[in-house]
């Protein structure tokens, strides 16, 4: 996908179903750089760089640094990761 195609989906949506429940959501945006999360959002989990689901802090002051370099990604990281996890899951 070019990056301009990619700017067109970003200005139009920020959250993608995935599959059912699971969604590919943009958690910030700072300085142009955005940070995408793989959320299950029956269960309010997010998905890890490890490919294992952990649970997403209610509160934004009780996710740590490690845990956002741990759940935050670029667009490109957090659609590999997730088609990681179907391949795996499979």
């Amino acid at each position: 996908m070019s990056v301009e195609e990619k700017a067109n989906w970003f200005d139009k949506a920020l959250k993608f179903a995935l599959d059912g429940k699971i969604h590919l959501i943009m958690k910030s945006n700072k300085g142009g750089t955005a940070k995408w999360a793989i959320i299950d959002s029956e269960k309010n989990l997010v998905l890890n760089s490890n490919l294992e689901w952990e649970p997403e802090p209610p509160r934004a002051k009780d996710r740590d640094d490690s845990f956002l370099m741990r759940s935050r990604f670029d667009f490109d990281t957090a659609i590999t990761l997730y088609e990681q996890l179907k391949t795996y899951a499979a």
